[in-house]
């Protein structure tokens, strides 16, 4: 008899004897979400973003860098992939904060291999890659926005996020621009700055199931994720003031923990930082590419 020819009386007999949850009674309770609330969308945001419990959260990265000059398409330089990881804390009055780690290597545009040593295609001279040991960094999240490390301002009004939602799925964008003095003055660090100030555009999507995000029963919802990032020359590159930027794409995705990093970045990771996925505090000193960059190397002029 195939699933076609069972009758609708059978089916009410068969009900009597079958698990309910079969027929999605006792299934994941669902509640939606009023997007145009800030509460709400502050709590979809962190779930979306992180996660409601305490825990940590693991998002694996991966993409291409692009020298972008005033004359000629963008020039492709090197691909990259990486791994952040995030303690989530609910503080207990609506607000959840994110310490962030966020390590990445730098590897070949052809081979994948991490890069030593670079042959920049823009001056034509080897360079000595650094690689990306970022944070950590403390963010609090609330209905009025976040407030990051690397600034003063400390939002206390509620804002809607700019959600949109098509056919089952979510969408969340967000777009930042800074402009920031530049951790290396030029005239101490003509080659390795780019200049008094240093800028950057960055314009970061997560996409999730609308299901995900209103099932009460995940703390987490697993998420997508890709963006488009335009800044000044990193330090590294030894390309001081030359016109143009740096172009990056990005994609992503959360995982479920360490055993799902892929072995591409496992390999990374016990090349660059062995203890990267088992340490709660893998490095404790904050760093970025310029204030290692200062610390580890010497002018070039």
């Amino acid at each position: 008899m195939t699933a076609f020819s069972i009758s609708r009386r059978r089916i009410v007999s068969y009900a009597g004897v079958m698990p309910l949850a079969v027929f999605g009674i006792h299934g994941p309770a669902h509640a939606a979400i009023d997007f145009t609330d800030p509460e709400e969308g502050h709590k979809a945001n962190v779930k979306l973003r992180g996660s409601l419990a305490n825990e940590w959260v693991w998002r694996h990265y991966w993409g291409e860098t692009y020298a972008a000059l005033p004359d000629g398409p963008p020039i492709p330089l090197y691909k990259f992939e990486g791994l952040i990881k995030a303690k989530w804390t609910d503080n207990g009055d609506r607000t959840h904060s994110e310490l962030l780690y966020d390590m990445a290597g730098h590897t070949d545009w052809e081979t994948g291999e991490l890069l030593d040593r670079f042959e920049n295609p823009i001056t034509g001279k080897a360079n000595q890659a650094m690689h990306i040991w970022d944070g950590p960094n403390l963010t609090t999240h609330s209905s009025a926005g976040p407030i990051y490390p690397w600034t003063v301002e400390k939002p206390t009004e509620p804002v809607t996020l700019p959600w949109k939602v098509i056919d089952g799925s979510v969408w969340l964008t967000e777009r930042g621009n800074f402009e920031r003095p530049h951790p290396l003055d030029p005239a101490e660090w003509p080659m390795a700055s780019s200049g008094k100030t240093t800028v950057s555009m960055i314009n970061v999507t997560l996409t999730a199931s609308l299901l995900d995000l209103e099932n009460a029963d995940l703390k987490s919802a697993p998420h997508n994720m890709k963006w488009t990032a335009m800044r000044s020359w990193m330090p590294w590159l030894l390309l001081g003031q030359r016109p143009g930027l740096m172009l990056t794409i990005g994609m992503g995705r959360k995982v479920s923990g360490p055993q799902a990093v892929p072995a591409s970045m496992l390999k990374i990771i016990e090349e660059l930082q062995p203890n990267y996925l088992t340490a709660d505090l893998p490095w404790t000193e904050p760093s970025n590419s310029w204030t290692r960059y200062k610390a580890e190397r010497q002018p070039f002029r």
